[in-house]
This record gives structure tokens, sequence and C-alpha cells, in this order.
């Protein structure tokens, strides 16, 4: 017996016993009759033995094509399965990510939806790096890059998900206490609570027509975007932040919206 049997003579011999003629295979097949019948006197010359009745108008199967006709059904069943396991595994992600964000992005944004996506994706493993940082994505290799702003290396590749919307906001008592600023120039009146990044203090673009940077101070700096959101809601002074990391403290009452301040960076994500 010869084992160098290909796959389409074995799938045109299955279709041939369902379909009982040659004419009918090579139409499904965009192929001749006559080349449908060799590739058949080809089958059986490998496999040694004789396996179709040739008949004028039809064909039938001897006992060792029915045999042989089981047995091939069976393989292919199980060549197209793990055929289809393979695609399905090309297609399921699998490996390591390694995600960059900043701290309290990937806190409120990020964190909160692993679990649904390794529940769905098993294969898949997370490292996930939060700091507020500029760091070199290359470097550190990082494939998913989260950042505030416009990034300066052309040379990733970026998607720009949102545009960012600051919000100046204190919480209720404060304004009872302190009242609520109606200018720019009210500010120095108050107790802001300012961030202070790698590049020093944040400085506040504020304005009624035009926005400008505006110097502000206060009581308490910090690195850490949710001290001091803390500290507004507690009472301590004026915060300006985007609304994705105070939304829920404004949908809540706890923070109170002063003034809505949208040309700022939009945030990008660099893959």
């Amino acid at each position: 017996m010869n084992y160098d049997v290909t796959l389409l003579e074995i799938k045109l011999f299955l279709m041939t016993t369902q379909l009982g003629n040659f004419s009918a295979v090579a139409r499904a097949h965009d192929m001749t009759p006559s080349s449908v019948s060799r590739k058949m006197a080809q089958l059986e010359e490998k496999v040694g033995s004789k396996l179709l009745h040739r008949h004028t108008r039809s064909i039938s199967l001897t006992d060792e094509g029915v045999a042989f006709s089981k047995n091939c059904g069976e393989m292919i069943h199980q060549y197209e399965r793990v055929v289809e396991q393979i695609e399905q595994r090309a297609d399921t992600p699998r490996g390591t990510i390694r995600i960059s964000a900043p701290v309290a992005f990937g806190r409120l944004h990020i964190a909160p939806y692993l679990s649904e996506l390794l529940e769905r994706y098993p294969l898949l493993k997370v490292e996930i790096h939060q700091t507020d940082a500029f760091i070199d994505p290359a470097a550190e290799a990082i494939d998913l890059l989260i950042r505030i702003g416009v990034p300066q290396d052309s040379s990733l590749r970026m998607k720009r998900f949102s545009d960012q919307r600051y919000v100046m906001a204190a919480s209720p008592n404060y304004i009872k206490s302190m009242g609520s600023p109606q200018t720019p120039n009210d500010l120095k009146q108050h107790n802001c609570l300012v961030f202070r990044g790698t590049s020093g203090l944040q400085r506040w673009f504020v304005g009624i027509e035009k926005l400008e940077a505006f110097e502000v101070s206060g009581a308490l700096h910090s690195n850490n975007a949710e001290t001091l959101v803390s500290a507004a809601i507690g009472g301590s002074g004026i915060v300006v932040f985007p609304s994705w990391l105070i939304g829920e403290h404004l949908k809540d009452g706890s923070l109170v919206p002063l003034w809505e301040i949208t040309k700022y960076p939009p945030v990008q994500s660099l893959k």
C-alpha cells in the first residue's frame, strides 16, 4: 500500500460516495469528470484495492470501499476538528501583555475590569505598571501605554480615545465656609490643593473668556492626585482635576463643580 494519499483524493472519494457520479463531484470542485475519475483510479492504486464499482450511469462502493469510506469519514472529521481548534487558538489572546498607565487612571479605569478580562481569556497574563512618570515603552517592554497629554515620540502607534474635560471643584462644606471663586483672581483667597508632578507644581489653566496659565497656592501639595481629591472632599480646599478622576464624586455630591475647563491635552493610548 502506498501511504502517499492526498487529502483531495479522500475528499473527492467521500463526495463520490455521497453524490454517486463523477460529474456532480467535478462540478462541486471545478474539475472535469475525467480528472475526478483519474484521481479515484490513483487512490485505488495507492490503497491497493478496488473501491468503486463504475456503472454507466452511477457509481457504487465495493466492500473495501465501504470500509474505507467509514474510516476516511472519521479521519476527515478529526482533521476538521483539529483545524478548528488551531484556528480558535490563533484567535484567542495568550501570553503576557504589559500595560503602563497613570496611577489613578489605572486604579479607577483598568483595575476594575482585569478580573473580567482574565476570566474571558484564561491563557492571557497581565502585567500592569502604574506610574505617573513618563517612561520609554520600548526600554520597559510595554505593549500598551496609556498617558495623559500629547506624546512626543511620533514613532509610536497612537490612538486617541478621549478628550479630557477638567473640572474645578470643592466640597459643599468648603463652599459654605469659604464661598465660591467668581474670577481667577479670587483663587488667591482660596486654599488650592495642587498636584506636584515630576516637572513641578501643576499650573491651573483658568479664565472667564480666555484660558490662561495661573499659578495658585495652598496649604497642601501632593504627587498623588487621589490624596488631594480626598482632602478636597474633606473640605480642605479646591482642586482642578479631569472628570475621569472626580466624576463619581461630582455625581454623588461630595464635590461640587465650580468651573468646567475643557482646553487641556487629550488622553492618548500608545501601542
